[in-house]
């Protein structure tokens, strides 16, 4: 699981690399590494430490959560979670947690209700 996500995690720095059409030595100036470790992730060999992906996801102008979001794979739902997180993902941040907090509370009463 660990080489597969290094092997993510390289193919994502590589192709955001080319995307700004910079070497991997300009990489490794611009996030204060040695150009061989740049090589070392794009190939899958070592992941980079938290502090590397910050100063990469900087370089590449997006934030660590961003980062991260290209290289995970993306949950599967189907059936009524998929309906519900379509509906969800529609609402501004208060609307979604207000729907979320009238789920919790359902929920809650629900679950009293059992026997």
């Amino acid at each position: 699981m660990r080489q597969e996500f290094a092997r993510t995690i390289g193919r994502l720095i590589a192709r955001r690399r080319m995307e700004l059409e910079i070497t991997q030595e300009q990489l490794s100036v611009a996030i204060d590494v040695d150009p061989m470790t740049i090589s070392r992730f794009e190939r899958g060999v070592t992941l980079p430490s938290l502090l590397t992906v910050r100063r990469l996801a900087d370089v590449f102008g997006v934030s660590m959560a961003e980062f991260f979001d290209e290289s995970l794979p993306a949950p599967s739902v189907d059936g009524d979670a998929a309906r519900l997180a379509m509906q969800l993902s529609a609402l501004d941040e208060d609307e979604r947690e207000f729907a979320f907090d009238t789920l919790r509370r359902f929920c809650a009463l629900s679950a009293r209700r059992r026997p």
